[in-house]
């Protein structure tokens, strides 16, 4: 009986160990049960009998490894792609061949063309979990010019904010923490963790960038990412670089992992004033209004969606494509139902948790309230759709499945085309 007895006090003090030990970080808070209710009845409507992405995939340039964003020129005779090899690649279009193009730091993801200069692409750039990098690499946002092959950073450093958690708080245009960036230093700013996905204002003059979250050397993927799902921490930041004033200012904090962005026209002209935002792991798109009569205010816009929305794009009729990078499953709303087992699931180590393959796309209304086009995948041509990049001819899928060749897109369905 007393060798029983030190044996259980030996197991329970061994627990306690690595209870202790295995404990996230301090920022990852578990709150209080969150129920998602089901998706959204008019999706019934617009998904289409089988699986559109099975049926209809075309696949060209297949050297080209996996990636996250593909952006188009001008002619959308060319696409420049943010690969996981930490390479942006170029694809000609018309021949399908794909080849190496810039070597750039960390891995390339979100990006944009400059609406006002087609040799200029914005990208955010940071570590890839798993991946290993040169220690002089920054996590950042970076300016590409396609024609000289230079890549100049724009944004390294932020300013130091309020500590995350708590209610979401959104910004007046003028009036969250900004810093000039030749006034930057270790007292009033901190490195950029995570530049995750951006958007730029009409002008050019403005782009905004989403930081998931901050603490732990944040990388895309893995189990940092993996926490955020599981406590639904309100530990994401959203970022302006104004490059009339050299400043980085703050105009949003406390979101749950704000990913995918878009920048919405001001309908009476001049600098915007909302703006579209993904919190991936609440299956949810938020508008953020930074300016006019809702000011510092956000709105659900569209929640309970099947699946994490990732990347977001505006096809040429103004419409939504939403990547869902994974889709949503009964257990993982259970969990969030029961948040007792939460502290348990955020010890246990990220590389033994099962991974589903299957992924969607959604297209929706130019405000993003309307469902038009929705379908499942099984994961059986890919396993993530991180972002659906519209063009002339057809929406290309981007897929940063590691197990993934080759530039994939599929035809527009019918009635979408712009």
């Amino acid at each position: 009986m007393r060798i029983a007895v030190l044996i259980i006090a030996g197991l329970g003090g061994l627990f306690g160990v690595w209870w202790m030990a295995s404990a996230p970080p301090a920022a990852i808070v578990v709150g209080e049960a969150a129920e998602f209710a089901a998706p959204p009845a008019s999706l019934g409507a617009v998904t289409p009998s089988g699986d559109y992405i099975s049926l209809n995939t075309e696949r060209i340039a297949l050297t080209l490894p996996a990636y996250d964003e593909v952006v188009l020129n001008a002619e959308e005779s060319r696409a420049y792609i943010t690969a996981v090899d930490g390479w942006f690649w170029q694809v000609d279009l018309a021949a399908g061949v794909a080849a190496r193009f810039v070597d750039v730091p960390l891995m390339p993801a979100g990006a944009r063309r400059a609406p006002d200069n087609d040799g200029l692409i914005y990208f955010c750039a940071s570590r890839l979990y798993g991946a290993e990098y040169p220690a002089s690499d920054r996590v950042g946002l970076y300016q590409l010019d396609v024609d000289t092959k230079e890549v100049t950073p724009l944004v390294l450093d932020v300013p130091q904010a309020p500590a995350p958690g708590g209610a979401a708080v959104v910004y007046l245009y003028d009036g969250g923490p900004r810093l000039r960036r030749d006034e930057a230093s270790e007292e009033n700013s901190r490195p950029v963790a995570f530049c995750n996905d951006l958007d730029v204002s009409a002008d050019g003059r403005r782009i905004y960038f989403t930081e998931p979250f901050a603490y732990d050397n944040p990388s895309m993927g893995g189990a940092g990412t993996y926490r955020e799902a599981i406590a639904l921490g309100r530990n994401g930041y959203i970022w302006r670089y104004d490059m009339d004033t050299d400043e980085v200012s703050l105009a949003a904090q406390n979101f749950t992992f704000p990913d995918g962005i878009l920048v919405e026209d001001n309908p009476a002209g001049g600098v915007e004033e909302s703006l579209l935002v993904n919190e991936t792991v609440k299956f949810k798109l938020v508008r953020i209004f930074t300016g006019g009569a809702k000011a510092g205010r956000h709105e659900t816009v569209l929640e309970n969606l099947p699946g994490m929305p990732d990347g977001l794009d505006r096809d040429g009729a103004g419409r939504i494509w939403v990547g869902m990078i994974k889709q949503r499953s009964p257990v993982i709303d259970w969990i969030h139902n029961n948040p007792w087992i939460k502290p348990l699931l955020l010890r246990l180590p990220y590389d033994l948790m099962p991974s589903d393959r299957a992924t969607s796309f959604l297209a929706l209304s130019p405000d993003g309230a309307q469902p038009l086009f929705y379908s499942a995948h099984d994961g059986s041509v890919l396993t993530e759709i991180s972002v659906v990049i519209p063009a002339r001819t057809g929406l290309y899928l981007a897929t940063v499945g590691h197990d993934s060749k080759g530039l994939y897109s599929v035809p527009y369905p019918d009635g979408l085309t712009p």
